[in-house]
């Protein structure tokens, strides 16, 4: 099973602000089939609850702080902090994830597959009974 693995993506900082970007296939590891983003959450709500069976994703803070704790069907609990628009989290297909929003975070979230709800399992006992 893959790991989830943490990018750092290029950066051009001037006086003007900085320039954040990413190529498919080049800095991240699949097509993009979907972008979705994530605002207004209310702080410390907690998102995610599910896992992708054949989808997987990066997921990156643009603002704020964003605590991620991924989980794999043998019990290994791996957690990231999000908080910097230049790093990104690849997130396998078969992690359990939950998400901590603080600070006003906003996610931009990358994904493999186009949305389906089939892909998604949110019962984690079903999750951790899957194979």
């Amino acid at each position: 099973m893959k790991k989830p693995e943490l990018y750092e993506f290029k950066t051009i900082e001037d006086n003007r602000g900085d320039l954040h970007f990413l190529e498919e296939l080049k800095d991240v590891p699949f097509e993009l089939k979907r972008i979705y983003w994530i605002t207004n959450t209310p702080e410390q709500q907690v998102r995610g609850g599910h896992a992708h069976k054949t989808g997987a994703q990066v997921i990156i803070c643009q603002q704020g702080c964003i605590e991620v704790v991924l989980e794999d069907q043998k019990g290994q609990v791996l957690s990231y902090t999000l908080d910097s628009p230049h790093k990104g989290l690849l997130i396998p297909p078969m992690w359990w994830g939950k998400m901590l929003f603080k600070d006003r975070a906003l996610l931009l979230g990358l994904a493999s597959d186009e949305f389906t709800e089939s892909d998604y399992i949110r019962d984690k006992k079903e999750y951790l009974g899957a194979v």
